[in-house]
């Protein structure tokens, strides 16, 4: 057999296995070796060159099929990898997208139910405000009913007593009116003589109804008459009048002039005979000698200024203005407010204003005499008859029901 039939029936005796392939690689390694040692040795025929070249063929094409698998082992394992990475990062997007929209829907969520609580507030509250409202309301009508269940109570009563009162029974209603009204213009008004007149009239009254029971009920107002007449008569609108009439004479007053006091006497300027007396002489000379050209005046005491003319208007309206006091404190009986202007007025005038004008003095002494009046009176407390006409009218009110009471209980 030839190199080549050796060759073509080694492949199939020998079957490519990794021990195959290592024992390729080392006689591949051999042959590389060989040369330099086929230099040393002697040369081998052309069958053995012939057969190394086809193993160095398959070796070359395994170590292309070894750096093949593993470059696309490293490509499939890059791929693989680039795309978990690619998977990773759409899981990791879409999960941040879930994530945005979850926490959109529970912040809206949120928001409509705090939106939802407050308008439940504000309900709850109008609705509290209504109820509290309808409570004021539904208490007020039962007040206005109660008010009116009175009211027709006292309608009742009052036509009840209408219907048993006697016809003469009106005339002590007037008189009690009278006797109200008396009271008032005393105690409000301080109106004495329109009291008495009311009283008299009230006495009048109760004289028409020609009842002998009544008699102490015409004392007692007598008594009160009697003691309102004995109070002290006070004119009160004369004494204003009079005020006034002293008010529109201070525009006539004058303003007092400069008051100097009276010059000290002179000292004696006579010179002496005695010879010892040489040292008095020559002052009084000199004294003397001066006074021919500079005369002096020397005046103890204090010298007040004129007032000027706005300062004489403000006092003159002072004036005034105590006088209306007086008058406003009449009407009001305050005695101390009364004298308290007066004097001061009269203080004013009797210092600011000629003393020897007749129109100052008629002022001071007018109103020195005015403060001294007194313009305060004691009124009685009450009307002693007023308790004993209400106890007569109550009792025949009470004693007419009874009468119509036991009347229907006798009909019945």
């Amino acid at each position: 057999m030839t190199a080549k039939d050796s060759n073509s029936t080694n492949p199939k005796s020998t079957p490519s296995t990794p021990e195959n392939k290592d024992k390729a690689k080392v006689e591949a390694q051999v042959d590389k070796k060989a040369p330099s040692k086929a230099a040393v040795a002697t040369p081998q025929p052309a069958t053995n060159q012939e057969r190394s070249k086809p193993n160095k063929g398959g070796l070359y094409l395994g170590i292309a099929a070894i750096i093949l698998s593993a470059g696309l082992s490293s490509w499939l394992y890059w791929h693989h990898q680039q795309t978990l990475t690619n998977q990773q990062s759409q899981l990791d997007q879409l999960e941040n997208q879930i994530l945005d929209r979850l926490q959109l829907q529970i912040t809206s969520a949120l928001d409509q139910q705090q939106r939802d609580i407050g308008d439940l507030k504000a309900l709850n509250q109008a609705t509290s405000e209504r109820n509290k409202a309808l409570e004021q309301s539904l208490q007020a009508q039962a007040k206005q009913a109660t008010l009116i269940e009175q009211d027709i109570g006292n309608l009742q009563r009052n036509i009840a007593e209408m219907d048993v009162r006697r016809p003469s029974d009106w005339m002590l209603a007037e008189a009690e009116y009278l006797m109200r009204m008396a009271g008032r213009k005393l105690w409000l008004e301080h109106d004495v003589k329109s009291s008495i007149a009311l009283l008299l009239a009230t006495d009048q009254r109760i004289t028409e109804l020609s009842d002998p029971s009544l008699n102490p009920l015409r004392q007692a107002i007598i008594n009160d008459i009697s003691q309102l007449e004995a109070l002290p008569d006070l004119d009160k609108d004369g004494l204003v009048l009079r005020l006034t009439s002293l008010e529109q004479q201070i525009d006539k007053l004058n303003i007092a002039g400069i008051k100097l006091p009276e010059v000290l006497t002179e000292t004696d300027n006579t010179l002496s005979s005695d010879i010892s007396d040489w040292q008095d002489n020559l002052k009084k000379s000199w004294r003397s000698f001066a006074d021919s050209f500079i005369t002096i005046e020397r005046r103890d005491g204090k010298v007040e200024a004129l007032l000027a003319p706005d300062q004489a208007w403000y006092l003159k309206e002072n004036i005034k203005n105590q006088l209306v006091k007086a008058q406003l404190a009449v009407y009001r009986e305050h005695q101390a407010i009364y004298t308290e202007s007066l004097e001061k007025a009269a203080s004013w005038i009797n210092q600011y204003y000629d003393q020897n004008n007749p129109n100052t003095q008629y002022l001071v002494e007018s109103l020195t005499e005015l403060s001294k009046k007194a313009i305060t009176v004691q009124y009685p407390d009450q009307l002693k008859s007023k308790p004993i006409l209400e106890d007569v009218i109550d009792h025949r009110v009470k004693k007419s029901l009874s009468n119509s009471m036991k009347q229907e209980l006798s009909n019945d």
